[in-house]
């Protein structure tokens, strides 16, 4: 599917993430202008376009984006937040939409080690639902791991719960100490070794 791709005229993925804070921020992009970086996605022909937060499914016109994005022959991911605003009628309304693959957080194989991390408590559980939710009506689903001290002595634990989930891609990344992940501590370099 890639195999005509060159890397060095475009990326792989394009990635539209803002910062996670508890209001919209006034210079979001316009439904207009995002559908305008849309166009310009489909024009570099881009493999891979994800959306992602804060929270993606606080945009009220986030389903018109996908629809937008697919008929315009744009792959589409969304990585949206576990919250009350991922519920199966939107992950069925994504997919209707066009979307290639939902995806989520899992920093951990229980409740209180993912939600102390993302200091969200239930959040655990709203992302094995949305991955059932999903995987119910085909949707692929792909599982980000943000691997620190907290749970880099589970991870045999964490491969065994995405063993049980059908997951399309488990995505491991490590913290960058910007914004919030400033005061997350970071792996040591033999721990890193030990990870790999």
């Amino acid at each position: 599917m890639y195999g005509h791709t060159n890397f060095d005229e475009r990326p792989f993925v394009a990635v539209c993430r803002a910062c996670a804070q508890p209001m919209r921020n006034a210079l979001e992009l316009s439904t207009t202008e995002a559908k305008h970086l849309i166009d310009e996605i489909a024009a570099m022909a881009v493999p891979v376009f994800v959306i992602t937060g804060g929270d993606p499914l606080k945009r009220p016109d986030i389903f018109e984006l996908v629809k937008y994005a697919t008929d315009h022959k744009v792959r589409i991911s969304l990585t949206p937040s576990a919250s009350p605003l991922l519920i199966p009628e939107s992950i069925v309304r994504l997919k209707e939409c066009g979307l290639a693959r939902l995806a989520g957080s899992l920093d951990g194989a229980t409740a209180a080690i993912h939600d102390a991390f993302r200091g969200v408590p239930g959040s655990h559980q709203w992302t094995l639902n949305a991955v059932h939710w999903a995987r119910q009506i085909g949707l692929p689903v792909q599982i980000n791991t943000t691997i620190t001290p907290h749970n880099l002595a589970m991870l045999d634990d964490i491969i065994a719960l995405l063993g049980t989930l059908d997951i399309t891609l488990w995505s491991v990344c490590f913290v960058v100490p910007t914004g919030r992940g400033l005061g997350v501590d970071l792996i040591l370099a033999p721990e890193f070794e030990q990870f790999f």
